[in-house]
């Protein structure tokens, strides 16, 4: 058999060896195949079963299987093996088989030829073909007496900065904190008084100091903080005499939880995350993004790591060079966020649950993402204290619950896109009125039973489009969806974007106009026209279909990085003379005195708006949908849980007292 080539792992192989090792192998092409599959599948202990006795006399099988763990599995990423058996073996008690090595290491690519070296082995109960093993089948040149040796060079992270150049996601300065054994005065106590100002538990730094190489003049690292806590450590280290400190290089987050759910946080590679991205040469060293965009844009940032595999004699020096790689530092990332802006609305929203979208209306520019209550990055990034991790789990706000990628019901803004699909299908005429005294309505002749729809404000009279868009009539608009129909009405709304993956840097859920099972009822139906039902929506695909309303017809694609194409339609879900005709009854919902957005009234602006709140069982939400497209191109979506939307609307005034002068 010629040019025997074998891929990393192959189940084939894997059988023939659990066979050949219950039968003792009778020619050495059936030892070459077994020993090249066990080196291939990193089973080292059934590599060190195959070689002969002489060799397993010069080193134990615990000292064999770590020598190929520690070089094999901490610095080669993956390998290939190709043995070329000949046609006839000399009928000798040895036999000399070439093999060529291809590998991927953390340095870079490696290859290398060497002859696998089979004798006739009889010093056993069942005699058989052993290999001759010496550490040249690791790296040619290499004895037994040498170390192998990985000297990194470190590429530097690529940094992540908003609209305005300031970075959000930077390589700065964190604090190492540690302590010293023999410093310790009263070594108790001062365990006690360093756990609770840093807020970690005495356990962790016992356990830290348990380590089997801690002497009494080592420095025993306990966890990292901001540089922004230098002050309280530097008078934690006045204080207590065994307690130290040094600055050395990290990620930093600036701007801290106003950004945290957008950027996200990086932290050492854990091990699962190793064995899915060893191939890609990320080592047990490795940080990698665990969530935002630290996640998103890993392989733009992170760059790729350099460094060089050396051989190292019995006397220190350097003997060889196996593989060299330099370092390529990773690409930043520049967003179109304002900070300004997203700092304004995190503060706005006070730590209560929310979220809210910031767009530029004209370019698509994504201007704020955020999601409250939130966590602070650097934290998270250094390495939280299990009882604060805890805390964080338990807390029942969820701080760290992303909203603005998650989906939720949209209540009453959903009247606008009702409005559209209405107005272009030719089922809602919007000069018609609808004229249902009191506050509940169901259709007459139905099988609806004791459900009805509840209107909030009884309008005391017959109201037309833009009555029952200022008023929110829920009645109007139920009316409206039955006029539509099922089959329109999903058609109309998958036309916005609903049911599908919308295109987007940061990954976002599906807006979704029912469940699985599409409409259950007429009810559900009516429902849905006014934004309840069965209907979720996602808070940036809800700002970006508002678009659609300013640009006749157009729903402009919204982008979170500079040098994206800015302004472009991303579809056309209904026709300009629709959009146009909804835009105007947005401009009466906040300019008629009986509009629910009338507090955003302005002389010298034309706000448009749709106000909603969904009940979601014993949940609330308040939400306004707003824009201003004259001036400032400035569109605002923002939620708030537990509250209605007449408490968001203070939020939403605020923000264009703050940004449109």
């Amino acid at each position: 058999m010629n040019g025997l080539k074998k891929a990393a792992v192959f189940s084939t192989f894997s059988i023939i060896s659990i066979f050949l090792a219950a039968c003792s192998t009778e020619t050495p092409e059936d030892s070459v195949q077994s020993f090249v599959d066990h080196w291939e599948n990193r089973d080292y202990a059934s590599m060190y079963q195959m070689v002969t006795s002489d060799v397993q006399e010069s080193i134990s099988e615990e000292d064999f299987v770590a020598r190929y763990e520690n070089i094999y599995d901490g610095l080669i990423n993956d390998f290939t093996i190709e043995a070329t058996v000949p046609e006839e073996f000399t009928g000798e008690n040895e036999e000399q088989i070439p093999v060529n090595v291809s590998m991927t290491t953390v340095a870079g690519e490696y290859e290398f030829e060497e002859q696998l070296s089979f004798v006739w082995d009889e010093q056993e109960d069942e005699p058989n073909w052993k290999l001759e093993w010496g550490s040249q089948l690791i790296f040619p040149n290499l004895s037994d007496e040498d170390s192998v040796r990985y000297n990194p060079s470190k590429q530097k992270r690529g940094e992540i900065f908003d609209h305005e150049g300031q970075g959000l996601a930077i390589n700065g300065e964190v604090i190492d904190l540690a302590v010293v054994p023999n410093r310790f005065e009263e070594e108790e106590s001062e365990i006690a008084e360093i756990a609770d100002r840093l807020g970690r538990s005495e356990e962790s730094i016992e356990q830290a100091l348990s380590q089997s190489w801690v002497e009494e003049g080592s420095l025993v690292l306990i966890g990292q903080m901001p540089a922004s806590e230098l002050d309280a450590i530097e008078a934690l280290y006045e204080d207590v005499p065994g307690f130290t400190y040094q600055m050395s290089e990290g990620r930093v987050y600036p701007f801290g939880e106003a950004a945290a759910h957008l950027i996200g946080y990086i932290r050492p590679i854990t091990a699962e995350q190793l064995e899915e991205r060893r191939e890609e040469g990320y080592t047990e060293q490795s940080l990698v993004g665990q969530t935002g965009l630290e996640l998103i844009k890993e392989e733009q940032l992170r760059g790729t790591p350099g460094g060089e595999i050396v051989i190292i004699d019995p006397d220190g020096e350097r003997k060889e060079t196996i593989a060299e790689q330099e370092a390529e530092d990773g690409e930043n990332v520049y967003l179109t966020i304002r900070m300004d802006v997203q700092e304004e609305l995190m503060n706005e929203l006070d730590g209560e649950p929310g979220t809210a979208v910031a767009l530029d209306s004209e370019t698509g520019e994504t201007l704020a993402l955020v999601s409250s209550p939130s966590y602070d990055p650097n934290q998270m990034s250094l390495g939280l204290p299990s009882a604060q991790r805890e805390e964080l789990d338990e807390n029942e706000d969820q701080p760290l619950l992303n909203r603005f990628s998650n989906r939720f019901s949209p209540g009453s803004t959903m009247k606008a896109i009702t409005a559209a699909i209405g107005v272009d299908s030719g089922t809602l005429d919007p000069n018609e009125t609808v004229d249902e005294p009191g506050h509940e309505w169901q259709p007459e002749d139905s099988d609806w039973g004791g459900y009805h729809v509840r209107r909030v404000t009884d309008p005391n009279g017959a109201v037309d489009l833009f009555d029952a868009m200022a008023y929110s009539d829920n009645i109007y608009f139920a009316q409206a969806a039955l006029a539509i129909g099922e089959e329109e009405l999903l058609a109309g709304a998958e036309a916005f974007g609903f049911n599908e993956t919308f295109a987007f840097t940061y990954s976002l859920q599906q807006s979704l106009l029912t469940g699985e099972e599409g409409f259950k009822s007429e009810i559900q139906l009516a429902d849905t026209g006014y934004g309840q039902g069965e209907i979720l929506t996602n808070p940036v695909h809800l700002a970006a279909m508002f678009t659609t309303f300013i640009h006749e017809g157009q729903l402009i694609q919204p982008i979170l990085e500079q040098g994206e194409e800015t302004g472009q339609v991303m579809v056309e879900p209904v026709s300009a003379e629709a959009a146009t005709l909804v835009d105007e009854a947005l401009k009466y919902v906040v300019s008629s005195s009986n509009g629910t957005a009338h507090s955003l009234e302005r002389d010298d602006y034309a706000i448009a708006a749709k106000t909603g709140t969904a009940e979601v069982g014993e949940d609330t939400l308040g939400w306004v949908v707003s824009y201003e497209s004259d001036e400032s191109n400035l569109l605002l979506a923002i939620m708030q849980e537990g509250v209605g939307s007449g408490e968001v609307l203070p939020i939403v005034d605020h923000m264009y007292n703050t940004f449109l002068d």
